[in-house]
């Protein structure tokens, strides 16, 4: 990974995994991959996530527990002239936010550990509340009957693309572009590049 682009910083990480509101699981049998975007919650060090009991995913999971898992945040897109005057299209592309995971996969199976998934599911993604806690008899047959997945982190990494690698020059004539073009994800991508830079110029010193 660029250097320039590699966050190491557990609390950022954690950070954009709870921000993230679904991740994509990678999964393999042998020479056949699979990957399929599931709802998850991160609990402490591993993450977590639930569905049915029998699918391809629990089949799969059962022969082989190794994953991957990767979650991406995108932002602004760059346009290939925002930072070049070549007339070349090779400058374009889009800043992002990403955590790539590889980890094991166990089966949850006690009621009360599920019931806990379910609520930090609920939290992250129904914060209002509006539902009745998981304490409730109402939901021993949907827990019982539901698989939880917990992803054990083994290895975890963090790539933030804002222009840090860019000339002032380019990380500028971009800065300008975005502000005239405008749109809420401009707006937000502008201040999370210059935040970035700061945090550069501070690594440096």
């Amino acid at each position: 990974m660029n250097p320039h682009f590699e966050i190491t910083e557990k609390a950022i990480i954690y950070d954009v995994l709870d921000n993230a509101e679904h991740g994509t699981l990678a999964l393999s049998i042998g020479d056949t991959p699979y990957a399929v975007p599931v709802n998850f919650v991160r609990i402490g060090d591993a993450l977590y996530f639930h569905g049915a009991r029998k699918n391809k995913k629990m089949k799969m999971l059962a022969q082989n527990p190794t994953v991957s898992f990767s979650v991406v945040e995108n932002y602004a897109l760059i346009d290939s002239d925002f930072s070049s005057t070549d007339g070349l299209a090779c400058p374009a592309t889009q800043f992002f936010k990403s955590v790539s995971i590889n980890g094991a996969a166990s089966v949850v199976e006690g009621r009360d550990e599920k019931a806990k998934v379910f609520e930090a599911l609920m939290q992250k993604l129904q914060p209002k509340g509006g539902y009745k806690p998981f304490s409730d008899n109402a939901y021993d047959t949907p827990i019982k009957t539901t698989a939880v997945v917990k992803i054990a982190i083994q290895h975890i990494s963090c790539k933030f693309k804002f222009g840090q690698h860019l000339s002032d020059e380019r990380f500028e004539m971009i800065v300008e572009n975005l502000l005239k073009r405008g749109t809420p994800i401009d707006i937000e991508t502008v201040r999370i590049m210059r935040k970035q830079k700061v945090v550069k110029i501070l690594k440096k010193s």
